[in-house]
């Protein structure tokens, strides 16, 4: 098996940047050989990975094969993609599909604050056209099966050797076969972002007072997940409302409008299968 000690050291340095990742959000991958897949287990911290603990290793080709054919429900996808798991810690992420689907050794997804002031505003889309022309841009979607549906249906457009996909309220994707190139280029997004809108400094202390609006309507899918929770004292219900009252506040002061998910969609996350199983999970 090749060596997994790269991969483990980028994803948690990747999931240490709470600008990028906050508490279980986001996922890494790196594909073995041309069937073996390792991927972050559903629910770890990527700041928390390492070589004893935090992912699976699946069948990747499998689980690209399984995305031929239609798929009834997410709770039978979610049950269909865990079968392909040969070894690992639990179960592996709900964004499997598309780390499988998509054609490089390594994929690395997060969520940063800066660059979710855009792809939570209405605005965020032609401003990041044309601040990066040659990525390609996901309209809002459900996480797991949804998203790595479309995910297939565009991957015969990943043309360069490193892959920038944005996803409209959820965050950032990056592909390629050298791995601390596709992790820059997250920290490089956020940077430029941060610089283009002169965002101040996300400091998860200074967003605990949270606009009351958060607790009705949702910028992003984590928001939903942890609003479910009860627990307020947790990592994750922290971290991603501090994000979310971040990226809220930053919208306005940006002149930018808010785009919150939609009911239906809301309903869709909060029913879906891998996402209870997420949020059962102890948080710290």
């Amino acid at each position: 098996m090749n060596d997994l000690s790269e991969f483990v050291e980028v994803s948690s340095k990747l999931g240490s940047d709470l600008s990028l990742v906050q508490a279980g959000g986001g996922n890494t991958s790196q594909k073995i050989n041309s069937q073996l897949m390792a991927v972050k287990s559903s629910g770890t911290f990527l700041r928390d990975i390492s070589l004893q603990k935090g992912f699976c290793i699946l069948n990747y080709e499998d689980v690209k094969n399984y995305h031929d054919t239609p798929v009834d429900t997410e709770t039978k996808y979610s049950k269909e993609i865990n079968k392909f798991v040969q070894s690992g810690n639990g179960r592996p992420s709900m964004e499997s599909g598309f780390h499988a689907i998509i054609p490089r050794k390594f994929v690395l997804h997060s969520h940063p604050v800066y660059l979710n002031v855009l792809l939570c505003s209405q605005e965020g889309k032609s401003i990041l056209k044309t601040l990066y022309p040659d990525s390609l841009f996901i309209g809002t979607i459900a996480p797991g099966m949804k998203l790595s549906m479309k995910i297939k249906s565009i991957v015969n457009k990943m043309n360069d050797d490193i892959c920038i996909l944005f996803l409209q309220n959820h965050g950032l994707i990056t592909a390629s076969d050298n791995l601390e190139s596709c992790y820059e280029i997250h920290k490089n997004i956020s940077a430029n972002v941060k610089k283009e809108l002169s965002l101040p400094k996300f400091i998860l202390e200074n967003n605990q007072d949270i606009d009351p609006i958060l607790f009705e309507k949702s910028l992003f899918p984590d928001q939903i997940v942890f609003s479910d929770s009860g627990d307020r004292d947790s990592d994750g219900f922290k971290e991603n409302f501090a994000a979310a009252n971040y990226i809220f506040v930053q919208i306005n002061s940006s002149g930018l409008t808010p785009l919150f998910l939609k009911s239906q969609l809301i309903d869709y996350i909060r029913s879906m299968d891998s996402e209870k199983y997420r949020l059962n999970l102890k948080q710290k």
